[in-house]
């Protein structure tokens, strides 16, 4: 187990200056992110529709993509 001896040197620490303008550019760049992400849930088409077979139970999807199976079930 090691065990932790003062010293009498203090602890040293890295230190670099802050960049001119990073805050400012950072906001814009939040900034424009969240109006994009907004643009996109409010142009979104909404509610939509699961799987590609039809709820009449006929056997026969609306789409003419596929038919229900013996193993498969109708929605």
């Amino acid at each position: 187990m090691a065990s932790h001896q003062p010293s009498d040197q203090p602890l040293q620490e890295l230190k670099h200056d802050a960049v001119p303008g990073y805050p400012m550019i950072f906001t814009i760049c939040f900034a424009v992110m969240s109006l994009y992400l907004g643009f996109i849930l409010y142009s979104s088409p909404g509610q939509v529709e699961h799987g590609h077979h039809d709820h009449k139970g006929d056997g026969k999807a609306s789409d003419g993509h596929s038919e229900i199976h013996n193993d498969e079930k109708p929605h």
